[in-house]
């Protein structure tokens, strides 16, 4: 599946920018899936060929959407800064003009006991993400382990694909598993969930599933899809079953609009079960401020905003209702710190820490970096990912762990293959 997986109805499995080839795109029209879709040598190929179209693209009328594939392979290569900004190139204002202002006594509480106190009441709780954002999947993390306690064993994921298998087998997540799960975050969510002994269920639309009523667009087709593949993967296998959704932007709306008919509506319809929804869309942090909702930069102003996650209640301490209406939860997640110019919340939380590894190939030409478990085949999705141009770089790794080190040029071939004990902490650099 190409980078460009789903805006707003887009289906992106019919669309590509081409192969990794020795051709070098001249034109915007690969992003209409005029060139080859071959397959690609690295999870990274893609994102550079769409920099090589980067001025056919910026000027044409697939602008927007050639944005949001760019920012979602930015940060494929570890480039959170650049991905914020790709994506914002498109809206770099907030475009809602009229809001009532964050009431005088808002408070903040803590997004994620607010959230574990909540889901007791529910059996199926749906947290959204960004696709080109990693730190919206640390509250799905960071989740699993006080909703297990509750009896949540489900752990479903947009991002996997529908042939996803044997996960539960080798503990960890590969390539071919899901485009955004290759993602350093996302691998580490489900190798979490996993060790937990969550099940985990993909439920993405498959190609044989067509509309199943006629009138239906493509967004609604898919949408109704998913829905169903989640009741057929969850419930129909465990009627009692309690599941942890991670899905995409507007998927987890529960009230249908002219514009959008998202899954949990669907999911609702069908099942009469009332889904805990938790946003992280709409108060997300952004490439450009003035993209961001204002009760993001008042809550800021005002010391709202914590180092984790927080959700905004009264003095009482009740949740403030936020327009529009669609969801139970809306979380505000911290702005990212930079570490040596890489996000602080790679800690995740404090299951990792930084290691400085020696990149002296790396000077003159970029490199990407990988940093992965040795007794993991070689297509698993890694601990860390970085595009370097230094002679050292930080990378985040557990502890206690035999790290496989393999740097690539951006052309996929490669550079070196190093193999180490961690020993975390160690900001001496790793010498090769």
């Amino acid at each position: 599946m190409a980078l460009a997986a789903l805006w707003f109805g887009v289906t992106a499995t019919s669309v590509s920018v081409g192969a990794q080839s020795d051709a070098v795109p001249t034109g915007c029209e690969g992003l209409l899936g005029v060139r080859s879709t071959a397959g690609y040598l690295h999870v990274w190929s893609e994102t550079i060929e769409l920099r090589q179209m980067e001025a056919a693209c910026r000027s044409s009328d697939n602008a927007p959407f050639y944005w949001q594939m760019r920012a979602m392979g930015e940060n494929l290569l570890g480039n959170h800064r650049a991905a914020l900004l790709d994506f914002d190139r498109q809206r770099p204002r907030w475009e809602r003009l009229e809001y009532a202002d964050l009431p005088a006594d808002a408070r903040s509480a803590p997004a994620l006991a607010y959230i574990a106190e909540r889901a007791a009441k529910h059996r199926f709780v749906m947290v959204n993400e960004r696709h080109h954002v990693s730190t919206e999947r640390l509250l799905t993390l960071t989740l699993l382990r006080p909703l297990y306690k509750q009896g949540f064993r489900y752990l479903a994921a947009e991002a996997l694909t529908p042939w996803m298998t044997d996960i539960d087998v080798r503990g960890y997540p590969v390539q071919a598993d899901g485009t955004y799960v290759v993602d350093a975050v996302f691998g580490e969510l489900l190798r979490e969930a996993v060790a937990l002994g969550f099940q985990v269920v993909p439920y993405e639309q498959r190609e044989e599933q067509g509309p199943p009523t006629d009138g239906m667009n493509d967004q609604q087709v898919r949408d109704y899809w998913q829905a169903h593949n989640l009741i057929a993967g969850t419930l129909e296998r465990d009627p009692e079953a309690k599941v942890l959704v991670h899905c995409g932007y507007s998927h987890l709306h529960e009230v249908a609009s002219p514009r959008w008919t998202s899954m949990a509506h669907y999911f609702k319809e069908a099942t009469g079960l009332d889904p805990l929804t938790v946003d992280q869309v709409l108060f997300a942090e952004r490439g450009i401020r003035d993209a961001e909702h204002p009760w993001r930069t008042d809550a800021e102003s005002r010391g709202l905003v914590a180092e984790q996650a927080v959700v905004l209640v009264d003095a009482a301490g009740t949740l403030l209702p936020v327009e529009p209406l669609q969801v139970d939860v809306r979380v505000l997640n911290p702005r990212t710190a930079y570490v040596n110019d890489r996000p602080a919340w790679m800690g995740m939380d404090g299951r990792r820490r930084t290691v400085a590894i020696s990149t002296p190939e790396c000077v003159e030409a970029a490199c990407v970096v990988e940093a992965s478990n040795i007794a993991w085949e070689q297509q698993a999705v890694p601990y860390d990912r970085i595009e370097v141009v230094d002679d050292t770089v930080d990378m985040y790794l557990p502890s206690g762990v035999e790290v496989e080190w393999r740097a690539y040029r951006l052309d996929g071939s490669p550079v070196f293959r190093r193999t180490l004990s961690t020993v975390v902490g160690d900001r001496e650099p790793v010498k090769p």
